[in-house]
């Protein structure tokens, strides 16, 4: 072989001995080229995580929340039974201050008896008229009050009238007679009074009757 040969021969060779190795090594896997970068998969993952809490903390608080409102339930269901008891007790007992009340006048009544058989017709009259006083002033401290009609106009929210009487010696609808008394409770009507009322003689030339029998509609 010629200098010249030999001499561009060993140029060639260096100039590929000179090139960089770009082939991969054995046993080396090539990379893809898209391959995810580290950092958005770590991004992913934290958002998975996340996600997952929120939800499991959502499904916490529901639970807590019906929890507490069977709770709240319960105890309203309770309150509820415990008035209702109760409502029925202060019904079934109203009246046992009544009772209390009264039980002074019963024993002066059965006193009374006991004293009726060596007692004289006026001790009896003033035993008695104590013991309609004790009992008058203990309804009237419970409420109660007397409706006043003798000599009143008749009102038929407060009296009935069983009977009328002409006369001219009263104006026409003045109560004449109480037959019976009537009573209020507080404010409210408890018994209306049953009442005789005047009323003006049919004519003036006739005697005046003492009573007829003639009713008159009042209040209920």
């Amino acid at each position: 072989m010629s200098r010249r040969k030999r001499k561009n021969l060993t140029q060639a060779e260096v100039e590929v001995e000179t090139q960089p190795d770009v082939s991969p090594s054995a046993g080396e896997t090539p990379s893809p080229a898209a391959e995810t970068p580290p950092e958005a998969e770590n991004e992913t993952g934290l958002e998975l995580r996340a996600d997952d809490s929120e939800i499991e903390r959502l499904r916490k608080e529901a639970t807590e929340m019906r929890e507490l409102a069977q709770r709240k339930q319960a105890e309203f269901e309770n309150y509820r039974k415990r008035m209702e008891r109760e409502r029925l007790e202060l019904l079934r007992y109203a009246g046992a201050d009544v009772v209390k009340e009264v039980l002074p006048v019963l024993d002066n009544l059965e006193r009374a008896l006991r004293a009726a058989a060596g007692a004289t017709e006026q001790q009896i009259r003033d035993g008695v008229a104590i013991i309609h006083r004790q009992l008058q002033e203990i309804l009237t401290r419970m409420g109660l009050s007397e409706v006043e009609s003798q000599g009143k106009l008749f009102d038929p929210h407060v009296h009935e009238a069983v009977s009328q009487i002409e006369t001219e010696a009263h104006p026409e609808g003045t109560v004449l007679e109480v037959f019976q008394k009537g009573y209020l409770f507080k404010d409210r009507m408890l018994r209306p009074a049953m009442v005789s009322v005047a009323r003006a003689p049919s004519s003036p030339g006739d005697e005046t009757p003492e009573a007829e029998s003639e009713p008159v509609r009042g209040a209920d």
